[in-house]
């Protein structure tokens, strides 16, 4: 750790170190002190640095050569999570549109069974205007037959 010491203080911004006659060496001492503190907090920064690089360099590896494999761990895993994300919506659409499907079959049924009934009402009534219009005649002959007489 000397060396790190030293390479602290070479980096420092320079402090006033020439001791004024009237402070004495008392100062000399406070300097001294701060300076010190400025070390340890220093050196508990680069620490902190160490350990968190040392951490990284357990996930990546040295150098960062294990980056690739952690970088296809995570695609691989979102690659699985989107895979499944769409084959809950393939499902969804393939439940929706079967249902729809049979939905329109059930109209078109509807709709079959309304045309022929349709149709079946279209000949009533047309046989029905027809024996009223028979009916009319009949009646409306015996009305003139009646007059006759």
């Amino acid at each position: 750790q000397s060396h790190i010491h030293s390479f602290h203080i070479a980096n420092m911004p320079s402090a006033d170190t020439t001791v004024s006659p009237s402070k004495g060496a008392g100062s000399m001492k406070a300097k001294m002190l701060a300076l010190n503190s400025q070390l340890e907090d220093q050196d508990a920064s680069i620490s902190s640095v160490r350990t968190r690089l040392e951490s990284m360099e357990e996930i990546v590896g040295e150098g960062g050569s294990g980056l690739e494999k952690e970088i296809q761990k995570h695609t691989k895993i979102m690659q699985e999570r989107l895979m499944e994300t769409i084959n809950a919506i393939q499902e969804d659409c393939d439940h929706k549109f079967s249902l729809q499907a049979a939905e329109n079959k059930r109209m078109q049924q509807h709709l079959s069974t309304a045309k022929r009934e349709n149709q079946a009402l279209t000949k009533r009534l047309v046989a029905l205007e027809e024996r009223v219009a028979v009916l009319e005649l009949e009646l409306g002959g015996d009305n003139e037959e009646d007059e006759e007489f």
